[in-house]
């Protein structure tokens, strides 16, 4: 009996799977940290509320997209629209946290590499660079705002130094990331 071939899934769409089952990962790990640090009263009841929403409303977001991303579309546009909804949450979410955790302070800036990762899963040149654009508007916005609301907590220079610094990171992240992914390109 001749085997049945199975269906061929493109690879973007198998990409929008992956990182949907990936970002479910994430955002477990995510609110396990937020469990550990409540437990040990580590942070503030509203500082949990505000993490446990945001983690919630990530989640809902992403479960969401995994099931759209496991259908078939003739559109691979769907799939990369998909991908690009995950990296402006990711963004959104990273923002937050940074603005939660005391701005240009925060250990929460690490949580931007997940959408320049993820931004590197497209093999988009113009993916990369603008995700790690909109990472550092994200961040300094945070960050100033923070610094501005609560102003005493640290020196101008320092905020204005930590801006710099993270933002040129990013850039250099998607430009590492952009040379393992098109490698090509960079000869």
């Amino acid at each position: 009996m001749p085997k049945k071939a199975l269906p061929r899934t493109n690879w973007l769409q198998s990409t929008a799977v992956r990182v949907t089952r990936v970002q479910f990962l994430f955002i477990a790990a995510y609110m396990v940290s937020v469990i550990i640090f409540d437990s040990w009263n580590l942070i503030a009841h509203t500082a949990v509320s505000q993490r446990w929403t945001a983690a919630g409303i990530l989640l809902c977001l992403n479960a969401i997209l995994w099931y759209l991303a496991r259908m078939k579309f003739k559109n691979d546009n769907i799939y990369i629209a998909e991908i690009l909804v995950i990296i402006l949450a990711d963004i959104a979410f990273a923002g937050m946290n940074v603005f939660w955790e005391r701005g240009m302070a925060s250990r929460a800036v690490a949580l931007f590499a997940v959408p320049i990762i993820t931004a590197a899963t497209l093999r988009s040149r113009n993916a990369l660079i603008a995700t790690a654009a909109l990472c550092t508007s994200a961040y300094s916005i945070a960050a100033v705002r923070y610094f501005n609301l609560h102003y005493g907590e640290g020196f101008r220079v320092e905020l204005y130094g930590a801006v710099i610094f993270y933002s040129a990171l990013f850039f250099v992240m998607s430009w590492l990331l952009l040379i393992v992914i098109r490698p090509e390109d960079h000869i």
